[in-house]
């Protein structure tokens, strides 16, 4: 019962910590809503196999964000576009549409701070294979802006983005078989040439939104 006590205890003053910080300043009224884009690099997360294979490229996304009840919460949705190439005839192209959490940090500061984190679908297209598909996707992100009077947000963020190929995929099954045409690339057909792999990716990139 003691142990019982003291963790309920401490969930409790994690509970008043985390959802209810000390502003110096608070504003009484609610942030406005908000929709925006952003522009910038878009690079394979260096380490992985993805980095090896494919180069940076510039990518584009869109999003809208909507304060929860309690004023330091945020809903955002959002999607980007990215067309990774490399020095073979590899190539992906990456469409995520996501779902998310934000955190403002809860500093009296000039600028404004979130930490968030989500899930979401990516829809991929790999070449030379030519395969495309709806693969499970993990957000998250860090974004650093401020507000230009009362009606734009301008801001650095950085999103990654860790996308399941391997999670309920399979191998087409023409590529599980050493058998095709005259016209057909080997390539597509020969299972040493197709794998399977989960892809991670992050943008740096300039954002800039408006508030209503």
């Amino acid at each position: 019962m003691k142990i019982l006590k003291n963790t309920l205890t401490l969930v409790i003053f994690l509970f008043f910590i985390l959802y209810f910080p000390v502003y110096s300043q608070q504003k009484a009224e609610k942030d406005k809503p908000e929709v925006g884009f952003w522009l910038g690099a878009s690079n394979p997360l260096p380490g992985t196999q993805t980095f090896d294979l494919l180069e940076t490229t510039l990518g584009f996304g869109i999003f809208s964000r909507f304060q929860l009840p309690y004023r330091s919460f945020y809903t955002e949705l959002g999607m980007s576009y990215a067309n990774y190439l490399s020095t073979t005839e590899r190539a992906l192209t990456t469409v995520p549409v996501y779902a998310a959490i934000d955190y403002k940090l809860p500093f009296d500061l000039p600028v404004a701070i979130f930490l968030k984190g989500g899930l979401g679908m990516s829809y991929v297209v790999a070449r030379p294979a030519n395969t495309n598909r709806w693969d499970p996707l993990l957000f998250s992100g860090f974004e650093v802006s401020f507000t230009a009077g009362k009606k734009v947000r301008i801001g650095l963020r950085i999103d990654y983005n860790y996308i399941f190929e391997t999670m309920n995929s399979n191998i087409p099954p023409k590529s599980q078989y050493l058998y095709q045409g005259v016209y057909d690339d080997y390539r597509l057909y020969n299972p040493n040439y197709y794998k399977l792999m989960d892809a991670q990716f992050f943008h740096f990139a300039l954002m800039l939104s408006f508030l209503f």
